[in-house]
């Protein structure tokens, strides 16, 4: 009877060590997974603002694939936050999934409510070689083998809107600048902007985009469902 008892005793134990011990490996597995997927095929991203309206509205989510690294002029890029912060490979991974399965909304590691340490969605609008100005919000567009100045509608390869508006009087020097003089962007370099012109802020504030800070193109709309649709 005694012998029973400890033949089950230890086959209790070894059947717990063994289901430890798969778990562990399955953890570690999806761990790994999840790190491969969101680095290197596609990631979600939650859309906190109405910067990028009326294209993407506040509220809605975006998959963001990291397969494409040099956009074209209209397309929509996930960029990296512009403060220089830098992680530790253990805390980036971390982020890296609570940030998957929170479609982007929880960072637990490094957050800052800063402008420019938070990540955003924008539109690419300059690319390397290019020469661009900007009047009264529309941009104008002069590629490096090219003479003349086309505006960003026909220069874009994906039809887009853009929201602009009257600024009332009180709001003189608020916003973001509607006219720039000329600039050419230098190799790995990009000019991005909001739709929403007005409002939110962009390659105006922030200056030319080094290639390294696009971690991809949003490839798909999946929220609200009845918005679902390709880029």
């Amino acid at each position: 009877m005694k012998q029973n008892v400890y033949d089950y005793s230890f086959e209790l134990r070894r059947s717990r060590k063994k289901t430890v011990t798969t778990t562990l490996t399955v953890t570690g597995i999806l761990v790994v997974l999840l790190t491969l997927v969101c680095n290197w095929v596609l990631f979600p991203v939650f859309i906190r603002s109405d910067s990028m309206v009326p294209d993407l509205t506040k509220n809605s989510a975006v998959f963001v694939s990291p397969l494409f690294r040099s956009p074209k002029r209209g397309d929509l890029v996930y960029l990296s936050r512009l403060d220089d912060e830098k992680q530790s490979a253990p805390l980036s991974v971390m982020n890296k999934i609570v940030a998957f399965f929170t479609f982007q909304q929880i960072e637990p590691f490094g957050h800052t409510d800063r402008l420019t340490g938070q990540p955003a969605v924008r539109r690419v609008m300059g690319i390397p070689g290019d020469t661009i100005y900007m009047k009264d919000y529309m941009l104008f567009v002069k590629p490096e083998d090219k003479s003349l100045y086309l505006s960003e509608f026909e220069m874009a390869e994906k039809e887009y809107g853009i929201q602009i508006y009257s600024v009332p009087v009180e709001w003189d020097g608020l916003g973001s600048t509607g006219n720039m003089e000329p600039v050419t962007l230098g190799e790995d370099e990009y000019f991005v902007l909001a739709d929403n012109r007005i409002e939110a802020l962009d390659s105006r504030l922030w200056g030319n985009i080094p290639a390294e800070r696009i971690r991809g193109k949003v490839v798909m709309e999946y929220f609200p469902f009845n918005k679902f649709r390709l880029f």
